[in-house]
């Protein structure tokens, strides 16, 4: 699955291999300059029983030239997963708990913290 993913205020994410709304992977995008991370990030995190659980997180030199758009790419093989930032591989993780399911995108906000996410170019195989 892939996406530009552009947010100014809060993450953009990818949902995969998602049993139902409480269980599945979520890729949280979240660019530099956005309230509630300064430096931006990407983290590959686990969702079980609605509870979320990091496996791994970038928050290096990619993000020094980057704007609040990116293109991230997931592939999903047996156990690995392998988040692209840019086209340049920043995350590799291996976990076998959810190992088919569904794929979706996901804005988070509150009308605390509003977001104003956008995905374009979605593509999946």
């Amino acid at each position: 699955m892939s996406a530009i993913a552009s947010t100014t205020n809060r993450e953009a994410s990818l949902a995969i291999r998602m049993q139902d709304a409480n269980n599945g992977y979520i890729i949280i995008f979240a660019p530099p300059g956005t309230p509630r991370d300064d430096a931006g990030h990407i983290s590959l995190v686990k969702k079980t029983d609605g509870n979320e659980a990091i496996l791994a997180t970038y928050q290096g030199r990619a993000f020094s030239t980057m704007g609040h758009s990116a293109k991230i790419t997931v592939t999903a093989r047996g156990s690995v997963m392998e988040v692209h930032l840019n086209n340049v591989r920043v995350l590799r993780v291996m976990d076998a708990s959810f190992d088919t399911g569904l794929i979706g995108l996901r804005i988070y906000g509150d009308p605390d913290y509003p977001c104003d996410a956008t995905f374009a170019n979605v593509s999946f195989h």
